[in-house]
């Protein structure tokens, strides 16, 4: 594992877990902490998210053989950054309807409470966009990984199919050299015929001048 995944893992998990010590704080908050304590929510998991995006970056320069474990650990990481932002969106609507059902403020707490309500969904609505480009980075990634994969395959399909292509030339140049040696051992064979045949050829040649010699002898 890389050193530097290990400590962002790290800081994931105190990230995390802070998110859900703050989501607890927030649900037994009294009405005047409640928003000071959504806030703490958006924060550390804003903060766990901005760690789950540089593990992101750390995994894609991973040899691929290492990415599949991280992969599997970044998604189960950012299902735990979903889980709080549903939370956090959970106690948001608690708080609308708390303010809806009986809760009254002065003019400038409405002011301050419209404010920071608007200022949250701003912060929940950027972690989705934030989470978003995560998980199609990460989509990215993984497609591109098939691909790298599919062409490592191709190319190992090709590098068997030179290596065969090869054996198969070394194997027709012995079948070529064996015929060489066996032409030319046809060869001198005939050239040893055709000495034979013409020193049988002169022999009876002899013969013959010898017996029409000694006819007229």
């Amino acid at each position: 594992m890389s050193e530097l995944f290990a400590v962002y893992e790290s800081d994931f998990q105190l990230a995390i877990q802070e998110a859900r010590s703050n989501i607890s704080a927030a649900s037994a908050a009294p009405a005047d902490q409640r928003q000071a304590a959504l806030q703490n929510i958006e924060r550390s998991t804003d903060e766990a998210l901005e760690i789950l995006e540089q593990m992101n970056i750390e995994v894609q320069s991973l040899p691929s053989n290492q990415r599949s474990s991280h992969n599997a650990k970044l998604r189960q990481y950012r299902s735990e950054v979903d889980q709080s932002k549903r939370q956090l969106r959970e106690l948001l609507d608690a708080e609308d309807r708390n303010q809806l059902f009986g809760q009254r403020y002065t003019d400038e707490d409405d002011g301050a409470h419209d404010s920071q309500r608007k200022q949250l969904l701003s912060n929940a609505a950027s972690l989705d966009r934030t989470s978003e480009r995560l998980r199609d980075s990460q989509r990215v990634a993984l497609e591109t990984e098939n691909i790298g994969g599919n062409i490592l395959n191709d190319l190992r399909a090709q590098r068997e199919q030179i290596v065969n292509s090869r054996n198969t030339l070394s194997n027709a140049d012995t079948y070529v050299d064996k015929s060489i040696q066996t032409l030319k051992s046809m060869s001198r064979r005939i050239t040893a015929n055709k000495f034979i045949s013409y020193a049988i050829i002169a022999v009876l040649i002899l013969l013959i001048l010898l017996v029409l010699a000694s006819k007229f002898w």
